[in-house]
């Protein structure tokens, strides 16, 4: 708390009297991360789910501290899945949630469980963003961004909808056969 009043060139007295403990501090922060978190989503209208995760790309590469913060440090009062998602709780997701029911409705994805199909696409682009924070593609943004958008395009083809009619989640998979397992003869 120290360090923090020292940031904010206040006392850690006056800090306290606003904040019971660095726990407090940090809830504040992550609340006004996904604040602005939202503000770059919805920026000129709700975006198509493609345009999202570009926009939450912008984000963590804008606000590396506040992406850590929010979603790479551990918190006594994050979300959970499923129930605390389900029942909204999560303005931000609910902005992913809806641009993924908009596109169900008009056909362009797959329709499913809009829920788990909005947590597929949102882990996603966590994973890849988590693992470009952990240095795993390298410090170029630019070539991450490439890396990322071909990604995120490469699962939004996978839960589009099938541009052949009458098609079925049957026909548009390719599924092997199972595999025969046989047992060894014994002699009688």
């Amino acid at each position: 708390m120290r360090n923090i009043a020292g940031k904010l060139g206040v006392t850690p007295t006056a800090l306290y009297r606003h904040y019971r403990d660095k726990e407090a501090v940090m809830a504040a922060v992550v609340e006004e991360g996904f604040a602005l978190l939202l503000d770059y989503l919805t920026r000129g209208g709700a975006p198509g789910v493609l345009a999202f995760m570009e926009r939450f790309l912008d984000f963590a590469l804008d606000q590396p501290g506040l992406y850590d913060i929010m979603f790479l440090r551990a918190r006594r009062d994050v979300r959970k899945y499923p129930d605390d998602f389900a029942a909204h709780r999560s303005p931000t997701f609910d902005a992913l949630r809806q641009a993924v029911e908009l596109e169900m409705r008009d056909g362009r994805l797959r329709r499913d469980d809009t829920l788990e199909t909005t947590l597929t696409i949102w882990s996603h682009a966590h994973g890849l963003i988590s693992m470009f924070t952990l240095g795993r593609f390298g410090d170029d943004a630019a070539a991450f961004r490439r890396i990322y958008r071909n990604a995120v395009r490469r699962l939004y083809r996978g839960v589009a909808a099938s541009k052949t009619k009458g098609a079925t989640d049957e026909t548009r998979t390719t599924r092997r056969p199972a595999a025969v397992v046989r047992r060894p003869r014994t002699k009688r």
